[in-house]
């Protein structure tokens, strides 16, 4: 990193903040305070320019192309550049260059060394929508606890070196730590005095921590916008089974249980290796989940989502230590609900009491009554169910859904 770069990233934040170095007010300071209580107002929201029905793990989004495409049904839209796109859960911007959502985020990790909470991050990028210059917002985060506890109570060469290593993932070279540190202390030729808020900003806009940053937002920087709120729904109100296939690298399938209690007990067949995986996790509040699996000395891991409203389970999968990526699928298995007689007697007297009744029994075989086709079963089963030689030359147009039929509600024992 160049510090004079720095130097200037950090001087027009300086003009942006409208106050001279070392001159910040109270009130500037406690803005982005204020603004994460509840105390800010908010201005015109920024406009979604896409909206999705589904979960984002539903979809890949591809920011270089300008692609969202829904794994489920294969549908790909294109976006316009710096999109705001809506999900059923959350948002994602794709202005991940100089907007202000890049701008929070690179912020956010150089602040704590983390990557930023959802709810907080849509606090951050408000605060700045709103005219929160960024020297404003990174010192509600040095004000913070957070802050105070990742850094500590240090010194200016203490604080500077550990900016290097939390920022930048490394250690500072003389020049560059004596520069920063001679801005802190005003001992530099220029005698200003900058603040530490305006020091972590420059560090944060350096271009050394925007190509670090970069690989991470190149798809979108998710967040949730200032005022509202994710989905809350408890583990136990996905409970079910969602079965589906796995597609990209591997092929195969995979059933996500979710118990009454809220667990998730997910099993897997990978085509690939022709193994079966297993393990069990907790789920989020709002349905996200990260299970890892493993079986025949391999392991896998599946990140995703489950959507009440689609009755989807959707996400990413890979095979740690293999190239191999890819999505998958579920939906939640329906409820078994019992067939009835009724059921299977409209179908055989639409299809064989036409030839099988009192006034025409073929073979001697009556079908036009409830004690006579259950007393025929066995019969059925073998002539209508196991072959298709009943109806004779499917003249009545007997339906393979229909045979389905008539033999589960044999193979259950013909409840009433």
């Amino acid at each position: 990193m160049k510090h004079e770069r720095m130097l200037a990233s950090a001087m027009v934040l300086l003009a942006l903040a409208g106050c001279g170095a070392g001159n910040q007010s109270a009130d500037n300071a406690a803005a982005p305070s204020q603004m994460r209580q509840g105390g800010m107002l908010m201005a015109d929201t920024p406009q979604v320019n896409n909206a999705f029905p589904g979960n984002l793990s539903q979809y890949t989004i591809s920011g270089p192309n300008l692609t969202v495409t829904d794994n489920v049904g294969g549908q790909v839209t294109p976006v316009p550049p710096k999109a705001l796109l809506q999900f059923a859960d959350t948002t994602v911007s794709l202005d991940v260059d100089d907007g202000n959502p890049a701008k929070a985020y690179r912020l956010y990790q150089a602040a704590f060394n983390r990557l930023p909470d959802l709810a907080g991050l849509g606090a951050q990028i408000n605060g700045l929508n709103n005219g929160l210059s960024m020297e404003q917002v990174a010192q509600g985060f040095v004000n913070s606890k957070e802050f105070a506890d990742t850094y500590g109570n240090l010194d200016s060469v203490q604080f500077v070196t550990l900016l290097y290593n939390n920022v930048l993932k490394r250690a500072p070279e003389p020049a560059g730590l004596a520069f920063h540190v001679g801005h802190l202390d005003g001992t530099n030729p220029d005698g200003r005095v900058f603040s530490r808020a305006l020091v972590l900003t420059g560090f944060s806009e350096s271009d050394e921590n925007k190509a670090l940053v970069a690989d991470r937002i190149r798809n979108g920087i998710e967040y949730i916008p200032w005022g509202t709120s994710g989905p809350s729904n408890p583990a136990t109100d996905f409970a079910g089974i969602y079965n589906g296939p796995l597609s990209g690298g591997d092929s195969g399938t995979v059933s996500l249980t979710v118990t009454a209690s809220g667990a998730l007990v997910g099993t897997v067949h990978s085509n690939g290796w022709n193994i079966d995986m297993s393990g069990v996790t907790g789920i989020a509040p709002g349905g996200r989940f990260a299970l890892d699996v493993s079986g025949g000395g391999h392991t896998g891991t599946f990140t995703g989502s489950f959507n009440l409203g689609s009755g989807l389970a959707t996400g990413f999968w890979n095979y740690p230590g293999t190239t191999a990526v890819g999505t998958f699928n579920g939906s939640s298995k329906p409820p078994v609900v019992a067939l009835r007689f009724p059921q299977v007697q409209a179908i055989i007297n639409q299809r064989c009491v036409v030839c099988h009744s009192a006034s025409i029994a073929n073979a001697g075989v009556r079908l036009d009554s409830e004690a006579l086709i259950r007393a025929q079963a066995g019969l059925i089963n073998t002539v209508a169910v196991q072959s298709t030689f009943m109806p004779l030359g499917n003249a009545t147009g007997m339906t393979p859904d229909e045979r389905a039929l008539i033999g589960k509600w044999i193979s259950d024992g013909t409840p009433p």
